[in-house]
């Protein structure tokens, strides 16, 4: 029988709290939910007070479910279920996660980055399980809320652990960090995501450097020699005290230097060259990108002692994660086509590498819409696009956002734009001109809602072929 999560006892120890009825015995603990819909048998509901909407409201709704237990600063005394009471639940949440990596004895990896941690996040929980038990973030659980909820739900016989972190304000990686304190810790690359926060790119690598104010003693750093700010982070790796410093990226002094990553219809095989010996692997996903990000995974790898080559050889099986660029086949509106979804998110850097991905297989339809959180150069980063669309020279561009709308000026005369006001609208658009044989890539930044259009054509879609692209819910919340 697996152990139980958290007792009762243990529990109440670790968020600093009480029960608020002694009647109602808090039941062993399996799972965490913030969601009062997604709860279930042995849950630890958490009523956290948001901007719209106030967990406390939900209790019922949760013992309804079937939840443990609920977490919650006011008690609803009519809810049938055990509460315990703390003055903060997302205070107490915080306690929680602490308590959870208090007791983990295994190996923790943390990641951040402008673009990337996801994906990178992924690949080494999927190489990661070959060797032990392991535990990682789900979708991107990588601010103050999902951070806690992934250290909270860590069991202490796990081997491993893989923490995304991201941020949107200076000082939130040092918080994450000090709850997380990696063995390892990762920068996938600086990129200026967010720019609607920070007024220059030297703020975002100094925020992002912050992952080290809580790395272990002696603990490994691993950057990106590629990135401008490779030196200014590797000094502060150093002075926080990292014990060593891996390089991956395409410089030829980079200790995992990646040599080619060649396309082929079912991903890549990438070339290179591992502490001195050469390095052949298969990959799911298409772009350099990738390739590039998997040789910081397998740094990760070397870091803790473990086969590289074992590691490698199993990302041959990772598949794409949901919305980053999975290929998907199959009919729509009668019509053949190829799907590449890569709506999760946008920034310019990752519009970038997913054009560059497209230079052997050209999307003859793009769905694009706008860049978010890019602050006094949204205008500049929309223009930007143009030249690099204009390489690809697709049939049919449908934008969705004002700002997508405003850059497609820039345009190619050959090339048919349309301003959509909303996903409804780029839905018909898309239903309209279809035709047989498309390549129809997707791609905006969350809030923007491209995922909409990725579902909508999911939802009609026949004799898919793909396990890498399928629905997600569009409505996760992260930073940056």
């Amino acid at each position: 029988m697996t152990a139980p999560l958290w007792t009762c006892d243990d529990l109440l120890a670790g968020c600093g709290g009480a029960l608020f009825d002694p009647a109602f015995a808090c039941g062993s603990i399996s799972a965490i939910e913030i969601d009062s819909r997604h709860c279930k048998s042995g849950d630890l509901f958490v009523a956290l007070v948001g901007d719209k909407q106030d967990g406390h409201d939900f209790i019922a709704k949760a013992a309804d479910a079937g939840a443990a237990a609920c977490l919650v600063s006011r008690p609803n005394a009519d809810a049938p279920i055990a509460q315990i009471i703390v003055d903060d639940p997302l205070d107490a949440l915080a306690r929680l996660g602490r308590a959870g990596r208090n007791r983990f004895a295994g190996k923790m990896v943390g990641i951040t980055g402008s673009v990337g941690k996801t994906g990178s996040k992924d690949m080494l929980a999927h190489a990661l399980a070959a060797f032990g038990k392991t535990h990682a973030s789900q979708r991107s659980f990588n601010n103050h809320i999902g951070v806690p909820i992934t250290l909270a739900t860590l069991a202490a016989d796990c081997d491993f652990a893989v923490q995304e972190m991201g941020m949107n304000a200076a000082g939130e990686i040092a918080a994450l960090t000090a709850l997380a304190r990696p063995d390892i810790a990762l920068i996938t690359r600086i990129a200026s995501t967010h720019g609607g926060f920070f007024d220059s790119l030297d703020d975002i690598a100094k925020a992002k450097a912050e992952i080290f104010q809580g790395l272990q003693a002696g603990g490994t750093a691993i950057l990106n020699i590629d990135d401008p700010f490779y030196d200014q982070l590797a000094s502060a790796a150093t002075k926080a005290g990292a014990g060593r410093i891996i390089s991956f990226g395409r410089k030829d002094d980079a200790e995992f230097c990646l040599f080619e990553a060649r396309q082929h219809e079912d991903g890549m095989t990438v070339h290179a060259e591992i502490a001195g010996h050469e390095l052949r692997f298969e990959m799911q996903m298409h772009g350099i990108h990738w390739a590039q990000n998997a040789l910081g995974v397998l740094a990760c790898i070397d870091a803790l002692g473990l086969s590289v080559d074992d590691a490698a050889a199993r990302l041959a099986s990772c598949p794409t994660p949901k919305g980053r660029g999975g290929r998907l086949s199959g009919r729509y509106q009668d019509c053949r086509i190829t799907l590449i979804d890569d709506s999760y998110n946008a920034s310019p850097a990752s519009m970038a590498a997913a054009f560059a991905s497209m230079t052997a297989t050209a999307p003859t339809i793009m769905i694009l819409s706008e860049m978010r959180e890019l602050g006094d150069a949204t205008a500049t980063e929309h223009a930007a696009l143009m030249p690099q669309i204009n390489g690809l020279s697709p049939r049919l561009v449908i934008a969705l956002g004002s700002a997508m709308h405003d850059a497609l000026g820039g345009l190619d005369d050959a090339i048919a734009a349309i301003a959509a006001p909303d996903t409804n609208a780029a839905v018909q658009i898309l239903e309209d001109a279809v035709e047989d044989g498309d390549i129809i890539f997707i791609k905006g930044s969350l809030g923007s809602g491209s995922w909409r259009v990725r579902d909508a054509i999911l939802a009609n879609f026949d004799t898919a072929s793909s396990p890498n692209t399928s629905s997600q819910n569009g409505g996760n919340s992260h930073a940056a």
